[in-house]
């Protein structure tokens, strides 16, 4: 699993399994019918363009932080990166709502998705770092040694023999290849 215990990946899958589907039953909400879902928090979209807006803002937003989420969920080597996303997202509204009830007052709809948002900044920040990558990366030598055609260089050694094994490094080791 390139360097993760398997409870780390199944922690960070379960909180970005659950930031993707937020997200997207969010979009859908306002994709479909902006106008029903702003009723009930007392806005009131009187002109196409304010339902565009809550329609991309609501909607459109939320729906690419969903498919990101899910691309990152996919992948192992990209975990700590939808962490670091759910952690951004989430901790950022948090704290727009935090200034929200400071300045505007507080009110049951803002009391009952702060807690979420709370936990989901809590969940996100409990990321766990790997504790060992898998170098692949290339030297400069190394990647004009591959395309020159002396294949035995690609990788760091001879990929055509059976002793190839990658580097393994700690994650604050410099590289010496290329990212």
């Amino acid at each position: 699993m390139t360097g993760y215990s398997g409870g780390v990946v199944w922690f960070n899958r379960s909180v970005l399994v659950a930031a993707t589907f937020v997200m997207t039953m969010i979009a859908l909400r306002n994709l479909r019918d902006p106008i029903g879902a702003t009723v009930p928090l007392d806005i009131a979209l009187q002109s196409p363009t304010a339902v565009t807006v809550v329609r991309v803002g609501f909607g459109g937003f939320p729906l690419g932080f969903a498919v990101a989420l899910l691309g990152c969920l996919i992948s192992t080597r990209r975990l700590l990166t939808g962490m670091s996303f759910v952690l951004a997202v989430t901790g950022a509204a948090t704290v727009a709502r935090v200034q929200g009830l400071l300045l505007d007052g507080t009110t049951p709809y803002t009391l009952g998705v702060l807690r979420p948002e709370i936990a989901m900044v809590t969940l996100g920040a409990r990321r766990r770092e790997q504790s060992e990558v898998t170098d692949y990366s290339l030297s400069p030598v190394q990647v004009s040694r591959s395309l020159t055609g002396d294949v035995g260089w690609a990788w760091g050694t001879n990929v055509a023999s059976a002793d190839y094994n990658p580097k393994v490094v700690s994650p604050d080791a410099p590289s010496p290849g290329l990212r």
